[in-house]
């Protein structure tokens, strides 16, 4: 079965809150003797009839991404988010990648306007587009029109090299052959990073890193590095591949995003556990060389 997402579901919480409500008043009718006597207890008449959601709306996951909007959810329904274009051939094993670390195996809840919500609020087509993943189609959405605009103008997964050669708007260069040896990481002359949380929840967090290349010439091959300060636990990057021991963190390019021209960017980011406090790191290496934080 698949559709389009367009129409508004009942959302569970209210059946929720409203039985947490009766909950609440039936206990703090016992709570100690020296009380004031409880007030009368409604009649069987006078208790709301609350119907509880839709089983179909409870946890429902993605057990299936086929690219970035085309989903199959927990219940064997097939799903194309709106407003997202099809993949561009340059970006779209890209696109899928972060799909699959964003919503595979992960909560959602349709959205009245056609997207996936996910379980701290963000709305996935947004997210997408806002990364550079896939181009929006929905012209008259000003959200992902502001987000296009935001990734285009920061160069973006798709919006930058490869896909766009720098200072231009012709197409990708033609695939390099798979025989072909990758070069040799460069050494890099100078480099910041921008660490910023963009959502947080009891227990995680969600952040974007900026990496931009601020020296003399290309990064060709790059490894970031960093150490968290208070425990804080990686549990999924995009854009890149991890990995973490102890407090040390590290990020590598994947083929797609090797190349950090001068002057350019690439975007990773990441969702973490934490307990506490969750200070941002305070230094970051790229190869080894040391980067301004801003």
């Amino acid at each position: 079965m698949r559709r389009l997402l367009g129409v508004v579901r009942t959302d569970p919480l209210g059946w929720l809150l409203a039985t947490v409500v009766l909950l609440a008043g039936a206990a703090s009718a016992c709570s100690g003797d020296d009380r004031p006597p409880p007030p009368a207890q409604p009649s069987q008449a006078d208790v709301p009839i609350v119907e509880p959601p839709d089983e179909e709306e409870l946890g429902r996951t993605v057990q299936e991404v086929v690219d970035v909007r085309t989903v199959q959810l927990s219940d064997g329904e097939e799903v194309q988010v709106k407003g997202l274009a099809a993949p561009d051939g340059c970006w779209a094993d890209a696109a899928t990648a972060f799909a699959r670390t964003v919503l595979l195996e992960k909560p959602v809840e349709p959205t009245a306007a056609g997207s996936l919500r996910l379980a701290d609020g963000t709305d996935h087509a947004v997210l997408a587009v806002e990364l550079g993943m896939v181009r929006s189609e929905a012209g008259d959405d000003r959200a992902l029109h502001e987000a296009e605009a935001s990734a285009s103008a920061k160069r973006l997964g798709r919006w930058g090299p490869p896909c766009v050669l720098p200072n231009t708007r012709d197409p990708p260069p033609a695939p390099v052959p798979a025989t072909t040896t990758a070069p040799a990481p460069r050494a890099v002359t100078g480099c910041s990073v921008e660490y910023r949380v963009t959502h947080s929840w009891p227990g995680g967090f969600r952040t974007d890193v900026t990496i931009r290349n601020t020296g003399t010439t290309d990064v060709t091959g790059w490894t970031l590095q960093w150490k968290f300060a208070n425990g804080q636990t990686v549990t999924e990057m995009w854009n890149v591949t991890h990995r973490q021991a102890g407090a040390d963190v590290s990020a590598t390019a994947l083929s797609c995003n090797r190349t950090i021209p001068r002057g350019e960017s690439v975007l990773t980011g990441f969702t973490a556990n934490s307990s506490g406090s969750s200070a941002s790191p305070r230094a970051f290496s790229l190869n080894g060389h040391a980067c301004s934080v801003v």
